[in-house]
């Protein structure tokens, strides 16, 4: 089975010590190789990124970042504002964004003594603007830069649909892979955020199987996804939810996840990374946080198992948001990305 990752910013308790905690037991899971860090959060500042690379686990070499929380903080501000915005100011000004992005991995890089981050994950912003051609325009410039080891990815979000109110609200899935041949690229499927744009579970089915067969997909995180109101927030969120039945209205469950699992086989590469990434009641114990995590990987290590024959890496050894109202009883980042 590919490294597995965990979001666990999305999950983590308040207060330094508590969170230093949690590291330490998510690190002392022997099927976690390691964590999907959020931009701007703990890795903007210096003092913090200080603390968080010394918080993490020395042994986990496969960490992401993603860029999900920076940028929609930017396009909420700014509409015109991403990679793909076809205003060549809003371009630039992600490009900038990025920059500081590309900075702050070097010194991570330099305070862990080791290059731990694989890929940054990157989006199409913004929302309804969004454009092909000049997505592709800012590969290309980023192409040139020194990820310090790390590979870029296009995480996919849900696409802009006219008269269905966005979450995110960028280039469809298709656009996405294309610019993924054309730059050399991968492309990361979150299965909650394709679920909510197609309000069914067979959209992410969709969009893996989609990734996989154009021989682009290099991540698969499972974050879940309903059709209702929850303490995670309201209907069809990008709240990362937990699987089923941790959360009941979720349509994630077992089945929904060997789905998904059983269509990235039709990629002949294996994956890079599987994960999963679910906000949790905010009183919950470290434990019980794991718990939450813990479950969707047994339900993924048990698709990888079935799929063996064909599957991710030939083994079976390890076969076994939004802004989110604190309001609502849900977890909230306590490093000020809201589970973005």
């Amino acid at each position: 089975m590919p490294p597995f990752i965990v979001g666990a910013y999305a999950s983590l308790p308040q207060g330094r010590e508590a969170q230093e905690d949690y590291y330490n037991l998510l690190g002392g899971q022997p099927w976690i190789a390691g964590t999907e860090l959020p931009f701007p959060g703990n890795l903007a500042e210096s003092v913090d990124l200080a603390w968080l690379a010394g918080a993490l686990p020395v042994h986990w070499h496969g960490n992401t970042v993603t860029v999900i929380p920076g940028t929609m903080q930017h396009v909420w501000k700014d509409p015109g504002f991403g990679l793909a915005s076809p205003d060549e100011n809003g371009r630039k000004a992600a490009l900038d964004f990025m920059a500081t992005v590309c900075r702050a991995l070097a010194e991570f890089t330099h305070r862990r003594g080791a290059q731990d981050v694989r890929f940054v994950e990157i989006h199409s912003a913004p929302t309804a603007k969004a454009d092909h051609d000049a997505m592709a325009a800012s590969l290309e410039e980023m192409s040139w830069w020194d990820w310090s080891g790390a590979d870029l990815v296009i995480e996919h979000c849900d696409r802009y649909i006219e008269g269905q109110k966005p979450e995110k609200g960028f280039l469809p899935i298709e656009d996405e892979i294309d610019l993924c041949l054309q730059a050399g690229v991968g492309l990361t499927v979150n299965w909650g955020r394709s679920v909510v744009e197609g309000r069914d579970a067979a959209t992410a089915v969709d969009h893996v199987g989609k990734a996989a067969r154009a021989g682009v997909l290099k991540g698969l995180m499972f974050s879940g996804a309903g059709p209702e109101e929850t303490q995670y927030g309201y209907g069809w969120i990008d709240g990362h939810l937990p699987m089923s039945p941790d959360e009941p209205t979720s349509l994630m469950d077992a089945a929904a996840i060997a789905d998904a699992v059983r269509v990235a086989r039709e990629q002949e590469s294996p994956l890079d990374y599987l994960g999963a990434k679910v906000c949790v009641p905010k009183d919950a114990t470290i434990e019980e946080r794991l718990g939450y995590l813990a479950r969707i990987h047994d339900a993924v290590a048990a698709a990888a198992g079935v799929a063996e024959a064909g599957g991710f890496d030939g083994t079976s050894d390890d076969v076994g948001a939004s802004d989110i109202p604190d309001a609502t009883g849900a977890s909230v980042a306590s490093d000020g990305t809201d589970g973005v």
